[in-house]
């Protein structure tokens, strides 16, 4: 492969192949759509599959209209680590597009990362591979996973993480090349607060998400039980194992008739629900990031959490709402009393997830952060961009 292949165009631009399983639609390539838009020196294609499971949601791969999108079927299982993509598009777009840089948005110890850094070294060696991480549980994997990862975080040339904690995962596992903080980005023109509150309507206490063992729904069953007395409804938008569960306790303790269960719905639908609610809770045991606390911060909205993993970076505990310790029945409801009784804490609250989701959280933030480290990786001689974000 000649050196033209492994070096920036003489017209200064960069072309960049990002694989991300879930970029699927539009809505779902907020991020993508904002490098695209907003930076003339990237020339950009996205790789996805054909068909995810988003949110409890099955969803096709559609084109886009600002750049090329190609779409692999996805082989062996569905989880989202053990799967591989069917090589045959992978190979395509390296051969098509002769990228200059990867943008891998996989775990170091996946499947598809292991697949596509292969694919990379036999056909485009040389190039920098970019790795997006959010793992910040640090955990121990058995042979061959822990091979895998090893020679992932060797091959890659720098990273970037959703968070502080997974940064520190990351070091833990011995990672020294460059990783920046990049925060998952929010479409803050999408998801917005209601434009004004809503006159005679019942107070709205919302939850959004996967309704799994370790989102705390028992524990919330346990604290609305205990508010009985106050006036409330309960808005759920999501699905899974644990809704029939949920649905029986709420039943026993007769207070199904105020609670209205969504489903899952579609991504693009799903800031219309946060615009229904006046609270957001989500008490969960053992949730690495929680993008919905960025989304509901977005829409405005005083968000209840727990003070585990990542959490606190988004929930400024007594500013932009507030965080309990996990299993904490008891805290969840002083802090929902709280919020239910104070309509002004509430707007306070509000205000100010409004505003740093707007000023952290969004795409045009994203955009800025991750141009930074393409760059840094194209030229290691220095960034063409301001470093500006730390």
């Amino acid at each position: 492969m000649s050196d033209l292949n492994n070096q920036v165009g003489s017209k200064g631009r960069i072309r960049v192949l990002r694989i991300a399983h879930a970029s699927l639609t539009p809505a779902l390539r907020e991020r993508e759509r904002a490098l695209a838009q907003e930076c003339a020196d990237i020339d950009l294609e996205v790789l996805t599959t054909t068909q995810w499971r988003e949110a409890g949601v099955d969803v096709r791969a559609v084109g886009d209209s600002l750049f090329p999108v190609t779409t692999a079927r996805a082989r062996l299982s569905n989880h989202i680590q053990l799967f591989a993509y069917d090589p045959r598009p992978i190979i395509g777009a390296f051969r098509r597009l002769r990228p200059h840089l990867i943008d891998l948005n996989h775990e170091p110890y996946s499947i598809a990362c292991a697949e596509i850094l292969a694919l990379a070294d036999w056909l485009l060696p040389g190039v920098p591979v970019v790795m997006q991480v959010a793992q910040n549980l640090p955990r121990r994997y058995p042979p061959p996973v822990n091979w895998l990862q090893i020679r992932a975080l060797r091959r890659v040339a720098a990273a970037y993480a959703c968070s502080e904690g997974a940064r520190e995962v990351l070091r833990a596992k011995g990672f020294r090349k460059p990783v920046r903080i990049i925060p998952f980005g929010v479409n803050t023109a999408a998801f917005y607060p209601r434009p004004h509150n809503r006159t005679g309507a019942k107070l709205t206490i919302g939850f959004v998400g996967r309704m799994l063992a370790g989102k705390g729904l028992g524990v919330l069953a346990d604290a609305l039980t205990k508010l009985a007395s106050e006036d409330w409804k309960l808005l759920l938008v999501g699905d899974g194992p644990e809704r029939k569960s949920f649905e029986r306790v709420l039943a026993e303790r007769a207070l199904m008739d105020r609670a209205e269960f969504a489903g899952a719905v579609p991504y693009e639908k799903v800031s219309d629900f946060y615009r229904r609610m006046d609270i957001f809770v989500m008490p969960t045991l053992n949730e690495a990031y929680g993008t919905v606390f960025q989304e509901a911060a977005a829409a405005g909205l005083p968000r209840i959490g727990t003070n585990i993993n990542a959490i606190p970076e988004l929930i400024a505990d007594g500013e932009s709402g507030l965080l309990v310790p996990p299993g904490d029945s008891a805290a969840l409801v002083r802090a929902l009393r709280r919020l239910i009784e104070s309509p002004g804490l509430r707007r306070e609250f509000g205000r100010t997830a409004r505003a740093h989701a707007v000023r952290r959280s969004s795409p045009d933030d994203y955009r800025e952060r991750l141009k930074d480290i393409i760059f840094s990786v194209a030229h290691p001689q220095g960034s063409t961009v301001e470093r500006k974000h730390a």
